[in-house]
């Protein structure tokens, strides 16, 4: 039987997912293609790779998306604005990743289009 042991890019999602987990507020995905139920919900994407160039030596960083995606009605924004501070948050304190960045954004699931916050999130892979 073989073992597998987990590389560096799959210990980092698995390290943002526990974060994010501890937002009891919203449920949590890595699968971005996942019918999003029930609302609200972060959905941890794979993530853009950066290699330093020198041949044989694997990713030294990764940036992860993940999304905060709420209902479409009259509160959603509101909603967006108290979510994603606590997601943050709970990123930044629960993990060695940073978030860089937030945009707001349309996340797409069941062929519904719904609002949502796309975080950038840099985490070293070293």
């Amino acid at each position: 039987m073989t073992t597998v042991i987990p590389g560096p890019i799959s210990l980092a999602a698995t390290e943002l997912e526990a974060a994010l987990r501890t937002v009891k507020a919203v449920g949590v995905h890595r699968d971005p293609g996942a019918i999003l139920e029930p609302l609200p919900a972060a959905v941890l994407g794979p993530p853009a790779l950066t290699w330093a160039g020198q041949a044989g030596s694997g990713p030294e960083s990764a940036r992860f998306l993940v999304y905060v995606v709420v209902d479409p009605d009259e509160r959603a924004v509101e909603r967006l604005w108290e979510l994603v501070a606590q997601v943050a948050d709970a990123i930044d304190e629960n993990s060695g990743a940073v978030v860089i960045r937030a945009d707001p954004a349309v996340f797409v699931s069941g062929g519904r289009d719904l609002p949502c916050y796309e975080l950038q999130v840099e985490a070293s892979l070293t």
